[in-house]
Order: structure tokens, then C-alpha cells, then sequence
């Protein structure tokens, strides 16, 4: 067995740009090792995360689907079981998240982009996460939800004071933070519950109608489950659309291309989750002894399935480090097996959205100061100054 190879997902320059290690480790040590949080492996190839997605009598995810664990939360459905636990919450949680359901909401979506783009254009640009791309992923997820978008402000801000918190560890925050939500939460549900909506278009009346046990969840965990979810819709696609934005303002030709060919917009936002796929730290839990290449993982032990790497993967993406349009390789920008993302067409929707009304109404943007980024379990940019032409 080779000796065993570490990596700090906290070090500066991993934080600025995580893929030249990345790189080094699919090629030297594919499944590396940290010792942040108590220690967890890493699987960096394509392959290896795309075995373990697969294999929940291996990799747990009753045990957290973070690393590092979040200090506070317990476990929901659907996200913290495995099938077939995990298969009765997923098929009721379906019908809401469908293409169908998400092209409904199309039209809110484009007037949200253009309310939220109406000032920065007026003054020819901004820091685009806290005025775009962070907003509009909670507006997005509240359409869905079907509530008023002025609570939209309030939940964004404690969706993100809760998400720094628990990278950061600071239990007492995170706590206040998660209980402002989970009361939120709590009485959004008591409402739903008290007058029933459809469960092909309502994700508290769907939570309802699953029965894993013969009997009615729990309105608490219907209640926590609505929590994962408006965090869940807010971090990732928040990263994800930003750091679109930071590629096309680094390259104004594919800018260009998308303004004259918007139909290509849709194949470039598919390159883009590919190679700036926010998701570092999904993790799972080993549930026995088990070696994955040369690595012998031990049953208990942490292991992250790093998506943001395998997405760059050598072996299966020629040219892994440059969009091409076109490509028609499968990418795991929403992971794969059982937990791939249930928001996934929203997501694609909301940021297909906002390129599309972003190009069309701009002539140029490009960046007006450097970007800050965001660290490990997630990707992207956690400040965007642009600066816009129209």
C-alpha cells in the first residue's frame, strides 16, 4: 500500500483554487486523507464517487452528508436516509420538483432575474452575490415553495449566517440561526397541514402524503425537512451562478457566443456546473472496513465524495478544465444514485434564466475588483464585483 497522502481543505491557496491540487491528487493519490474535523477521506476521481453514490449499504448517509457534520441538525428525510427509507420520503417529495411543476414558474422566475438586475444595471454593476445570484437562489426556492417573496430577504440572511456558522464550528450561532428558521418552518407547516394544498404542486402537502411506517410524519420533521430544503436551495446554486458569471467575465468571447447563439446557453450552463460544481464536502459514512484503490477505509470513518473534482476527471472529460459546448458526457454537478438533487430543474431554470436575461440586456461585464471566495464544504465565489455594460 502507498503511504498514505493528506490535504487541508482550509489552506489559503486550496480556498482560492482548489483544482491544481485536485489535479495532483486524481494522479497521485486519489483517495487523499485530511485531518480537519477529525479526519476524513476524500474520493477525487470520477469513478470512485460515482461507485460510492451507488452503494448506501457501504456509504451511509444516516450519519450526515457534510463534512464536517453540521453541530446542530438532526436527521431528515430525505437527505439522511438510505433506501428504502430513503425511497418512500424521495417518491412523495417527487411530483413537486418535476420539469413540468419547475416550467410553471418560469415566468416569476424571469421577472424576479429582471427586478433583481434593474438596479445593478442602473448603475452599471455590483458585488453580484449579495444583489443576485444569493437573493434570486432563495426567491427561486420560495417560488416553489409557494410563499410571498418578501420573506425572501430575511431567510436569505439567516440562510447564510447559519451556513458560516457551521463551517466555522460556532455551535451558539448556528443554533440561534437554525432555530429562527425551524420557526419559520414550524409555522409554514402548521398552515400547509391546517389547509391541505395538492401534492403534486406542494412540498409540505407531498412530506404528508408519505408513510414510512404506516403512519403520518411528524409535523416537526416535516418542519425540518423544509429547513434542509431552503438551505440546500440557497448555497449551491448561489456558488454555482456566480462562479458562471466569474468564467464568462473572464472569457467575453463565449460571452459574445451565447449573446449571438442564445439557444447554446443551455449546453454552456452544463459545462459550467460541470467545472465549477459547488458541492466539496458531500459526504457519506463508512458502514464497514472497506479499500476503495489503495486506500483501506475503516468502518465509522468520514468519507467526502468531492464532486467539485471528479467533474474535472482526466480520464472521462477530454480537455476537463475547458467548456465545450457540446459535451455530452454525464457530469454529477448534482451528484448521482439515490440523493442526486432533487432541486436539480430548478436550479438549471433559475440560472439558465438569469444568463439568458443577463446576456441579453448587457453588452460586456467584467470584473471591477477580485473576487473572495468561499471555503470548503462548498465552491465559488463569495464575492463577485462586476462591472456592466448595456
Amino acid at each position: 500500500m502507498t503511504e498514505r497522502c493528506d490535504f487541508d481543505p482550509l489552506a489559503e491557496d486550496f480556498i482560492a483554487d482548489p483544482h491544481p491540487t485536485y489535479a495532483r491528487l486524481r494522479a497521485e493519490c486519489p483517495v487523499a486523507h485530511s485531518d480537519r474535523w477529525h479526519g476524513f477521506w476524500a474520493l477525487t476521481r470520477f469513478d470512485d464517487v460515482l461507485a460510492a453514490s451507488i452503494d448506501p449499504d457501504t456509504f451511509t448517509s444516516s450519519q450526515g452528508v457534510v463534512v464536517p457534520k453540521n453541530p446542530v441538525s438532526g436527521r431528515r428525510p430525505p437527505l439522511h436516509y438510505d433506501p428504502p427509507e430513503h425511497t418512500v420520503y424521495r417518491q412523495a417529495l417527487n411530483p413537486p420538483f418535476t420539469k413540468r411543476r419547475v416550467r410553471t414558474l418560469e415566468g416569476t422566475l424571469r421577472t424576479t432575474v429582471n427586478d433583481l438586475l434593474d438596479p445593478v444595471l442602473d448603475q452599471g454593476g455590483a458585488e453580484m452575490v449579495a444583489t443576485f445570484t444569493s437573493p434570486l437562489s432563495t426567491l427561486a426556492f420560495l417560488a416553489l415553495l409557494g410563499v410571498s417573496g418578501a420573506e425572501g430577504d430575511a431567510l436569505r440572511e439567516h440562510s447564510e449566517r447559519f451556513e458560516a456558522a457551521q463551517m466555522a464550528e460556532d455551535r451558539e450561532t448556528a443554533e440561534a440561526e437554525s432555530q429562527l428558521l425551524y420557526h419559520y418552518c414550524r409555522t409554514l407547516v402548521a398552515n400547509r397541514l391546517a389547509n391541505p394544498g395538492n401534492p403534486r404542486t406542494d412540498i409540505v402537502a407531498a412530506l404528508a402524503t408519505a408513510k414510512p411506517d404506516g403512519q403520518p410524519i411528524d409535523p416537526e420533521v416535516i418542519a425540518g425537512s423544509v429547513r434542509q430544503m431552503i438551505i440546500a436551495a440557497h448555497i449551491a446554486p448561489t456558488g454555482a451562478l456566480a462562479s458562471a458569471l466569474w468564467h464568462l467575465a473572464l472569457h467575453p468571447d463565449l460571452q459574445d457566443t451565447l449573446r449571438e447563439r442564445p439557444t447554446l446557453i443551455a449546453d454552456a450552463l452544463e459545462e459550467l456546473l460541470r467545472i465549477y460544481t459547488p458541492n466539496q464536502g458531500f459526504a457519506r459514512t463508512a458502514t464497514r472496513d472497506v479499500r476503495v484503490g489503495e486506500a483501506a477505509i475503516s468502518a465509522g470513518d468520514a468519507v467526502a465524495l468531492v464532486l467539485t473534482s471528479a467533474n474535472r476527471d482526466e480520464s472521462v472529460f477530454p480537455d476537463a478544465d475547458q467548456v465545450v459546448l457540446g459535451r455530452r458526457q454525464h457530469h454529477l454537478g448534482f451528484g448521482h444514485g439515490p440523493h442526486s438533487c432533487i432541486g436539480q430543474h430548478l436550479a438549471r431554470t433559475e440560472m439558465r434564466i438569469a444568463l439568458e436575461v443577463l446576456l441579453a440586456r448587457t453588452t460586456r461585464w467584467e470584473l471591477d475588483g477580485e473576487p473572495t471566495w468561499l471555503a470548503w464544504p462548498v465552491y465559488g465565489p463569495k464575492t463577485l464585483p462586476l462591472r456592466i455594460t448595456t
